[in-house]
C-alpha cells in the first residue's frame, strides 16, 4: 500500500531550460512525506532528515500535476526509510528514499519510534526487489517487520 500526493507544478519551480528544477523535489518529498505522515497515518512526531537520494529518471515539466506515491521501506529502532516515486504523464521521473530520524523536542536527541507509531506503518511498509540489470522495481507487501530485514540495504 502507499500514499498519493499530488503536486501542482509552478511557473517558479522551472529552470531556464524550461523543467522543474532538481532543487524543488526535496521539497515536494518533505511535502509529500509530512502529508502522509499526517493525514493518512496521524503521526505527528517531530523528525530530522538524516540522508536523501534522489535519481532522475525523466524531466519534470510546469503546467501538469505531479504524483508522488510514498512507500515505507523501512523501520529501525530509531528512524524511518521513506521510498518515493514522482511521476508525470504516467511516467515515472524521479525515485527519492529519505531516511527520518525520531527527535525527542525537549532534549534535541534522537528517540525510539513507539510501537503504535510502527503498527501504523506497517501496511505502508515494501520491500523492494531489482531484476539486476534493470531499474523497475517489483513492491512486495512483507507480513511484519521482521520481513524488511530482507529487503536490500
Amino acid at each position: 500500500m502507499f500514499h498519493t500526493t499530488i503536486i501542482k507544478p509552478r511557473f517558479s519551480e522551472t529552470d531556464k531550460l524550461g523543467h522543474i528544477s532538481n532543487t524543488v523535489f526535496p521539497v515536494w518529498m518533505a511535502e509529500s512525506r509530512s502529508d502522509f505522515c499526517r493525514s493518512a497515518l496521524e503521526i505527528t512526531q517531530p523528525w530530522v532528515v538524516a540522508n536523501i537520494s534522489i535519481d532522475f529518471k525523466k524531466e519534470v515539466l510546469h503546467g501538469d500535476d505531479v504524483i508522488v506515491n510514498t512507500y515505507v521501506e523501512r523501520t529501525g529502532s530509531k528512524s524511518i526509510t521513506f521510498y518515493q516515486e514522482m511521476f508525470q504523464y504516467e511516467k515515472l521521473c524521479v525515485v527519492g528514499r529519505t531516511t527520518v530520524v525520531c527527535i525527542d523536542e525537549a532534549t534535541r536527541q534522537s528517540c525510539s519510534l513507539n510501537s503504535n507509531d510502527k503498527e501504523k506503518l506497517q501496511p505502508y511498509l515494501v520491500i523492494l526487489e531489482s531484476d539486476g540489470n534493470n531499474t523497475s522495481l517489483q513492491y512486495k507487501q512483507p507480513n511484519s517487520f521482521d520481513e524488511q530485514k530482507k529487503s536490500p540495504a
